[in-house]
């Protein structure tokens, strides 16, 4: 079954008004009863989101016979800090207002599921400050460990992570180069790449900063939009040490493609200090911008991206449990609750034809 798109405008209420809501629907969906089988059942409603310290974000939903309910979410703070380590002890479940049994549902959350992939885009600043200077090796030593923290973080690697890297470079040139053309997930092909780079490898000194940024986050936009079947999420993580000077593409039309980039896109700059405009990399780099005073303090700016991208990641989640239910439409809500704050989500769900035999793997 297709995955929806994330909803980016969900319903936000206070518990009251959730609650109240909860008790409106029932009404209107199914009520439990039983009833509103077959085309009757109808779910095509927006989630309601519950913020009490805790924000879901709603990313898609699957039903399948016998009784399987999937729910795919995102899970962060109120000020934007990704939830890692959620349990399946910490989600509760209702339906139609009731609580459903841990057990006896089978109920299992999973981070970083089948269908979610987090693609990352690494682009490396190449002009002649870096190749013409002693800061090559540096780099590329950088650039190495930041291959190691994403692709083998804690999930392991070759793609069982849900991870997958493209590396491109850039200098003078209207348009950056492939270093690693493709999204991949062959952490050694992505060190040799980085290992073969030379001193040689381009002719063009100048630096085409807006040009790499613009291009970056098309590149990462249609990488996230081919994968209509998954949860799909990018991230472009832009090093430089310089500021434009090329004048292929301006300061506004970077920014414009940084403010227009979809919530599913993060972006990243990590700077060289020296000859960067810190402002103008703090405003493209909107997911995070950490700077380096020296090249051999490189590799923990991009640790530091690295850790954040693995974070978000792991901050997406499936929640698969057995229904009860064997007709109609009905209400779902979910909550979850760490380390003393707590969250809410309502959606709901049409249990046509279910029957028992269900199994969460």
């Amino acid at each position: 079954m297709t995955l929806p798109k994330r909803c980016t405008t969900p319903i936000r209420l206070t518990p009251l008004l959730l609650a109240l809501t909860c008790m409106l629907a029932l009404t209107g969906c199914g009520g439990g009863n039983g009833s509103g089988g077959g085309s009757d059942c109808d779910c095509e409603k927006e989630p309601v989101i519950e913020e009490n310290g805790l924000v879901f974000t709603f990313e898609g939903q699957q039903v399948r016979r016998p009784a399987n309910v999937s729910v795919f979410f995102k899970l962060d703070t109120v000020d934007g800090r990704p939830i890692t380590g959620l349990r399946t002890g910490d989600v509760l479940v209702y339906e139609d207002g009731d609580l459903i049994s841990q057990y006896e549902s089978r109920q299992t959350v999973l981070p970083m599921p089948g269908q979610f992939r987090s693609h990352t885009l690494l682009l490396l600043d190449l002009s002649g400050s870096i190749l013409e200077s002693n800061n090559l090796g540096a780099l590329k030593g950088a650039a190495r460990e930041f291959v190691f923290a994403i692709m083998d973080g804690p999930e392991g690697a070759d793609g069982g992570s849900g991870m997958d890297m493209s590396i491109w470079w850039f200098d003078g040139a209207r348009s950056p180069h492939p270093l690693v053309e493709n999204f991949i997930t062959d952490t050694s092909v992505l060190l040799d790449r980085i290992d073969a780079i030379t001193p040689e490898i381009s002719e063009d000194a100048s630096t085409n900063l807006y040009g790499a940024v613009v291009d970056g986050i098309d590149m990462i936009q249609r990488k996230v939009a081919a994968f209509e079947d998954r949860i799909s999420v990018g991230s472009v993580v832009i090093f430089t040490d310089g500021a434009d000077q090329a004048g292929w593409r301006t300061r506004e039309e970077a920014l414009t493609a940084v403010e227009t980039a979809g919530d599913e896109v993060s972006i990243y700059t990590i700077g060289l200090r020296g000859e960067i405009d810190e402002t103008v990399l703090t405003a493209i780099g909107k997911d995070g911008s950490p700077f380096a005073d020296d090249v051999e303090q490189l590799v923990d700016p991009f640790e530091e991206i690295a850790r954040r991208i693995r974070e978000d990641a792991n901050s997406h989640y499936k929640l698969e449990y057995c229904s009860p239910k064997r007709a109609g439409d009905h209400d779902l809500m979910m909550t979850a609750s760490m380390d003393g704050l707590r969250g809410a989500i309502v959606t709901c769900f049409c249990a046509e034809d279910f029957e028992g035999g269900c199994v969460v793997p």
